[in-house]
């Protein structure tokens, strides 16, 4: 399994988890398209105002070098944000989940308890007595062996 499955099923136990996540859930994608949109605005519109821009070639590259470094370095801020949001979020995860199931341990035991007593009669095997067989045998309701 993938860190890309591992987000979405922890994203998908979060939301059935938490009913407010989902509507947190939508504000925080808005603000990750909004950073995207501007980081790619910035990206372009440097680029154009490099290469728009009367100038000599040796300084054109010195400045194009200089905006993919700021690109690298907010794509490395943005991966390390996000490395430290799932981390956070596979911790609350995982406290939820054991929140969870100690909450309900108590009743799940309760109910399995229950189911054990109302099979536990038929638990017993089917077994005929020698005088119900004796009796089939004299009705004549038992095939004797060949």
């Amino acid at each position: 399994m993938d860190l890309k499955n591992v987000q979405n099923k922890m994203k998908s136990l979060k939301l059935l988890l938490d009913p407010k996540a989902a509507a947190k859930e939508k504000r925080e994608e808005k603000k990750r398209t909004m950073k995207k949109g501007m980081a790619l605005g910035a990206f372009f519109g440097g680029l154009a105002g490099i290469f728009l821009a009367p100038d000599t070639g040796e300084n054109t590259r010195r400045k194009t070098k200089e905006e993919l470094e700021k690109i690298k370095e907010s794509l490395e801020t943005n991966i390390a944000e996000g490395k430290e949001k799932l981390e956070v979020n596979l911790e609350e995860g995982k406290e939820k989940i054991i929140e969870l199931y100690e909450d309900k341990k108590e009743v799940i035991h309760q109910t399995f308890s229950t189911l054990k007593e109302k099979i536990k009669p038929y638990d017993e095997p089917n077994t005929v007595e020698e005088e119900e067989l004796d009796m089939e045998e004299e009705l004549g309701l038992v095939k004797e062996e060949a």
